[in-house]
């Protein structure tokens, strides 16, 4: 049994976060760092000293985001939200510095204070460079050789992934590979960061005339008028070589929030496999960002909680019809206390071929309430408003278990100003996090499930990331924004870990989803078993490994059922290289 001092509660029994809960404290010079803090600056004034810097984004397959995330589960970071990011890296350095005055100011058991340590150690070499220290660095450069060997799904919207949250990137049957380069720059306020790969895809597979019938079938069915076919037969095209900015985008910092434009990430959600809005899964749009980069205390009442908001608007890219659309989305998350954080969103898409670009338009699209998912408007319609969508998210770290237990869902809903409006005509995303097991201190557990499906009856294909405008709503570049799991499917996820280290860690996990059959004919299922290992060779070279195998019966894809083994292996130099402004 775990022990503490009778003088104090641990951290995730305590009733009220450390009293600097948003200071960051004073940084000493780098590489003289200690992990525990000794001196402290006012709250306004580090706050308001930290606010003078632009930051950078961490980008979300970084290893820093689930170390910090079981970090805040062990509740070593009270003030921590996780339904905006990416985080910048002085938001992950905030953080960092927390875990070290919660530390500091609790009596903690050994065993909770070890494998905080085992955490905190990387975390602190990766994010000692201090806010103020502007300039150029270098921040990584990778290499990555990938193959699938066996029939791949490549068709999210319609069938189904072999690889779920991977930017985008290539995939198809056979080899790939990938080769990329991040750099980051900081000049006071302003910063600008550009990450680019170069992509070798093993080509892209034939779409026959049977599947493009199926495609217009599925997409075209219950909307009265119908766009023209959206795949037509396409023949299987040969491999390429392509070059990508992955993200490339520049800003300025004020007052703990970030104005941005560029090529740029949005991750809005607490899940693992992916949040209903924006993930890793499709290709990061181009789009001008407003964001708070840290929490906010409520004005007025700041003991009560904290705030965030992310205002975004952007350009699509992939659609067909119509084409070039453009959205516009609204993110507000708010934490009361260490344990509850709820967030609603609204976002939309709207314009695009056939549909005027004016700021009537823009009004209409943002505060109209005309509801067109059933034909109320034609096919290419000039006055149709676009495509709206709300979401809500959630998680608790469960009172009592503070510690141990946090869950989470995430809602989805397109045709309600929000999910929990109507819980049983929405999609949903719930899932349970344990940071630590019973006697098993280096292991967490993670369980999740997603369903595009309603509770209250199924309504096929086209309930939800579609409707009769946008026909290809919820997609970036043929690729869905949001969770991978599609349309009209169930699915769940279960992974287990064991942390060597924040760097090094092994996980196993299996995943199976389930077509509706009132969206594919015979329905669907698809199974997943995976591995993804990370190895911290030395301080700055690091490899990560993904194995899974698949197999899948869709008999309106392949008749019968199919398998195949696919994994790739990352090797990526972070070697700190930094030339300071002059």
């Amino acid at each position: 049994m775990e022990t503490r001092n009778a003088a104090s509660s641990s951290p995730g029994d305590s009733p009220a976060a450390p009293p600097s809960l948003l200071l960051a404290p004073s940084l000493e010079p780098q590489g003289q760092r200690s992990a525990t803090i000794d001196t402290y600056e006012s709250p306004q004034s580090q706050i308001a000293e930290n606010d003078r810097f632009g930051s950078t984004n961490v980008p979300m397959d970084s290893w820093i985001y689930p170390a910090l995330e079981r970090l805040s589960a062990m509740g070593f970071i009270p003030s921590q939200n996780v339904s905006i990011r990416p985080w910048t890296r002085q938001e992950c350095l905030r953080q960092v510095q927390e875990v070290e005055e919660v530390l500091s100011s609790y009596g903690i058991s050994d065993s909770m204070n070890e494998e905080a340590q085992r955490l905190l150690s990387d975390l602190q070499k990766e994010l000692e460079q201090p806010p103020d220290s502007g300039g150029i660095a270098l921040e990584s450069a990778y290499t990555r050789f990938g193959t699938i060997a066996g029939p791949a799904l490549t068709d999210g919207y319609h069938f189904g992934q072999t690889w779920w949250n991977d930017f985008g990137r290539p995939l198809d049957r056979g080899s790939s590979a990938i080769a990329g380069f991040s750099v980051r720059a900081t000049h006071g306020r302003f910063f600008l960061y550009d990450r680019q790969e170069l992509q070798q895809s093993p080509g892209v597979s034939a779409i026959t005339t049977a599947e493009s019938q199926l495609f217009n079938s599925l997409d075209n069915i219950p909307f009265g008028t119908s766009a023209p076919n959206l795949l037509p037969p396409t023949p299987a095209g040969a491999a390429y070589l392509r070059q990508r900015p992955l993200e490339l985008y520049a800003g300025v910092a004020f007052s703990g929030n970030a104005l941005s434009f560029g090529k740029q990430e949005l991750f809005w959600g607490p899940t693992t496999m992916g949040p209903w809005a924006f993930s890793s899964n499709a290709e990061p749009t181009y789009n001008l960002r407003l964001v708070a980069t840290r929490p906010h205390p409520f004005p007025f009442l700041p003991a009560l909680g904290t705030y965030k908001f992310d205002i975004v608007f952007g350009k699509l890219s992939g659609h067909k019809y119509p084409a070039r659309p453009y959205y516009n989305g609204q993110k507000a998350d708010l934490t009361f206390g260490s344990n509850l954080e709820i967030s609603f969103t609204r976002w939309s898409v709207l314009w695009g071929v056939g549909h005027p670009m004016t700021l009537k338009s823009l009004k209409d699209n943002i505060f109209s309430s005309n509801s067109t998912s059933t034909g109320t408007y034609g096919y290419g319609d000039r006055s149709d408003p676009g495509d709206r969508k709300s979401d809500f998210d959630f998680r608790l770290h469960v009172p009592g278990l503070r510690k141990l237990v946090t869950i989470y869902a995430d809602a989805y809903a397109d045709d309600e100003l929000n999910p929990i409006d109507a819980p049983r005509r929405v999609a949903w995303a719930p899932g349970i996090y344990l940071a630590r097991l019973p006697y098993l201190p280096h292991m967490d557990l993670r369980f999740e499930m997603a369903s595009s499906e309603e509770l209250s009856r199924d309504e096929g294909g086209t309930r939800f990331f579609i409707n009769n405008q946008y026909r290809d709503s919820n997609t970036n570049k043929g690729f869905l924004l949001g969770n991978a799991v599609g349309r009209d499917a169930r699915a769940f996820e279960g992974r287990t870990g064991y942390w060597f280290s924040s760097r090094s860690r092994i996980e196993v996990g299996y995943r199976q989803s389930k077509g509706g059959l009132s969206f594919l004919p015979g329905g669907s299922t698809i199974s997943d078993g995976f591995v993804n290992a990370s190895y911290a060779i030395t301080p700055e070279w690091s490899a990560q490994l993904f194995s899974q195998y698949e197999r899948f019966d869709i008999p309106s894809y392949l008749p019968g059922s199919h398998h195949n083994e696919s994994g790739w292996l990352q090797i990526t130099w972070n070697p700190k290289i930094h030339v300071p402004k002059s």
